[in-house]
């Protein structure tokens, strides 16, 4: 009897472990959840063709930026290895061997 008392807790507790309880932040189903603040910008590609044959300079970086409401930017340059990933919050920027812009877009 003790055997099997032991193998039942045995068995049991970790299957404990791993469970999870409902989180109590949850909201309503009819409900949106709450924003974080910062989190939601979109990239607006209109204003990137206009960076073509500038130099990648921080502050050109920068701007393109701004004007195009991203949150981050980041620079590819030739032979560069790159993820795949789209973030809508995030411009992407080619560059040749120069650093001169070949092309930008959202991701």
């Amino acid at each position: 009897m003790r055997c099997k008392l032991l193998l039942l807790l045995g068995c049991a507790l970790p299957l404990a472990a791993c469970s999870s309880t409902p989180s109590s932040v949850d909201t309503a189903p009819g409900q949106p959840k709450p924003e974080v603040a910062g989190v939601g910008s979109h990239c607006h590609a209109d204003t990137l063709p206009a960076l073509v044959g500038k130099m990648a300079s921080q502050e050109v970086i920068d701007k393109a930026v701004r004007d195009a409401g991203a949150r981050t930017a980041r620079v590819v340059k030739p032979g560069m290895a790159v993820t795949m990933d789209y973030r809508e919050d995030r411009i992407t920027i080619s560059v040749d061997a120069d650093n001169r812009i070949e092309r930008a877009s959202c991701g």
